[in-house]
């Protein structure tokens, strides 16, 4: 019985996973407190730095329910194009995340 939820663990995780390619840069403990705890803003933010390269943290709306900007470990900070609205499904609100991201970069740079 313990093979059979430690199969299904593995099989849900793997799904989250390939859903969220990021994802496999974590370990299963961390990819499991995000995933248990993905309303909780701290939480998410103890794991951006593993997600994504460079990225020291995010700010969020003053009813934290928006991300609005991401900062650099030296301070940097860039204030998003379009906010990430923060939802139940932490591997959508990521992905729309790292595309916003990508975006406001590219246009920074072409500024």
């Amino acid at each position: 019985q313990l093979e059979r939820c430690q199969k299904a663990l593995s099989t849900f995780l793997e799904e989250k996973r390939s859903k969220f390619p990021r994802f496999y840069f974590i370990g299963d403990d961390d990819l499991l407190e995000i995933l248990g705890q993905s309303k909780t803003p701290a939480v998410i933010q103890a794991h951006l730095k593993k997600l994504f390269q460079s990225i020291f943290a995010v700010d969020f709306s003053e009813d934290v329910k928006t991300i609005v900007a991401f900062r650099s470990l030296e301070g940097e900070r860039v204030q998003l194009l379009e906010p990430v609205t923060v939802g139940d499904t932490v591997e959508d609100w990521l992905k729309e995340l790292a595309e916003n991201m990508v975006k406001t970069l590219e246009k920074c740079l072409q500024d």
